[in-house]
């Protein structure tokens, strides 16, 4: 498209080269910088060292130090072997944890949990001629617990062969019984798992964090777009640009140039603040290294999640959010065509703010809805440019759609895009002998067809 790269190269210059572009870049970067370059390792300087007598630095790591936790376990059998479980304790230390034997599964947990803190269930069974050992708690255990009630088991497991010559004269078969390993049953409930309480958390938290993202990102730059594309109006060199460039490559070399450099302002200010996160977390961890600071654990949370996703789905989620950010600059664009001089461009906005309004209630009231859910066929809002930049990314991320769906939807919008930008050009030369005030919606639209 003749003129295209010159108009793109040029107005880049003129965007970058502006004071506040340049001042605001370089003010917030510093500031992203240096904030929690030197806030977080003074806030550690003051606190006091998770390691010394008195300070918790961490849960338990080892299994010696769960197992230090229990105080009583009360086991239930589940066997036809026909031996006598009881005095379980006798095989065992005797100090670490006595043991009582129930009638079943749910009486040992029952008493387990009105004895309180330190008490464990267990429930040894024989399936198919092979001893198992489960660790009985309840749905809402905490972490810990979970924890504590897996070496406990383990232990039992451990003993297992010792336990077992004990109760019987050892026959060829019991001998080979004994020599099978011994299978660990742990709870089966989602809090006893860690990754997936991150993952849920992460599924909750990142659809409103994408949603806040794009629609202050377009609030925020699409003015900066709008006002580049009328710029040439206002300082009347709009006739003789418009014989040596086509006004389809003049407003699309805006539009693009008005994108990149926002998001590469974007891009700097981002980048800023992980390395002064970066900087920041090494020098508290140089102070106290078993840190238990919230901000710290924030981002060990932060880097956790990131291992849920694939490389290649986080791209093509980045991917979107880009290309719905230049859909949006391509609908400021046609906003700004339409108009003369910057006091007429809040009425012509009008649309395009109407548009992401209207995008971000749907997304809101319906989309957001079920956005983890994983229909039958694709939703539809992962086809539809507006909201697809809003949702689609968070759910390509989730793993509910395939990665074809979130690749379709990237071409779905990049293409939109790219028509909306060549109307915008066709709307600006249209435009540029009109005179009078704004052209209300139906007027545009005949203007938009040749029709006015």
């Amino acid at each position: 498209m003749k003129g295209l790269s010159k108009v793109f190269s040029f107005t880049c210059r003129q965007i970058m080269g502006g004071k506040n572009y340049k001042g605001w870049t370089v003010v917030l970067a510093l500031l992203f910088f240096l904030i929690p370059a030197i806030l977080m390792p003074l806030s550690e300087r003051n606190r006091p060292d998770p390691d010394e007598a008195g300070h918790e630095s961490d849960s338990p790591r080892s299994e010696e130090d769960y197992l230090a936790r229990v105080k009583a376990v009360f086991y239930a059998v589940s066997t036809g072997d026909g031996y006598d479980w009881d005095d379980l304790d006798v095989l065992l230390v005797r100090d670490a944890f006595p043991c009582t034997r129930y009638a079943g599964a749910k009486e040992a947990l029952r008493a387990a949990e009105e004895y309180g803190k330190g008490a464990y269930a267990l429930l040894i069974r024989q399936d198919n001629g092979r001893y198992s050992v489960n660790a009985l708690m309840p749905d809402d255990a905490e972490t810990e617990d979970l924890n504590t009630a897996m070496a406990c088991a383990n232990t039992f497991a451990n003993l297992f062969p010792r336990i077992l010559v004990s109760k019987m004269a050892a026959s060829p078969e019991q001998v080979a019984a004994l020599l099978d390993p011994i299978g660990i049953v742990y709870p089966e409930a989602e809090e006893s798992d860690a990754n997936a309480a991150l993952r849920e958390v992460a599924n909750i938290a990142l659809p409103y964090l994408n949603i806040m993202l794009i629609y202050f990102l377009v609030l925020f730059y699409g003015n900066t777009v709008a006002n580049q594309v009328i710029l040439e109006k206002t300082s009347k060199l709009m006739d003789t640009f418009l014989i040596s460039v086509k006004p389809k490559a003049m407003v699309m070399g805006k539009v693009l140039a008005a994108w990149c450099t926002s998001l590469l302002q974007l891009g700097l200010w981002i980048a800023a603040l992980v390395g002064g996160c970066s900087l920041g977390s090494f020098l508290a961890r140089s102070i106290h290294p078993n840190s238990t600071m919230g901000i710290l654990r924030f981002f060990s949370f932060l880097g956790t999640v990131m291992n849920f996703y694939s490389p290649l789905r986080i791209l093509i989620a980045l991917l979107i959010i880009a290309g719905g950010f230049l859909l949006y600059c391509s609908l400021a664009g046609l906003a700004g065509s339409f108009v003369s001089k910057p006091e007429e461009l809040a009425s012509s906005m009008q649309i395009f703010q109407l548009v992401l309004v209207a995008s971000y209630l749907v997304v809101l009231l319906t989309s957001l809805r079920n956005i983890s859910s994983a229909p039958q066929g694709i939703a539809w809002y992962d086809f539809v440019p507006f909201t697809a930049m809003m949702v689609t990314p968070v759910r390509l991320l989730m793993g509910v759609i395939p990665v074809w769906a979130g690749a379709a939807c990237l071409g779905i919008t990049v293409i939109l895009a790219i028509l909306v930008t060549y109307l915008a050009g066709k709307v600006y030369s249209l435009m540029s002998l009109y005179k009078g005030s704004v052209p209300k919606p139906g007027e545009m639209l005949k203007i938009i067809f040749g029709k006015a």
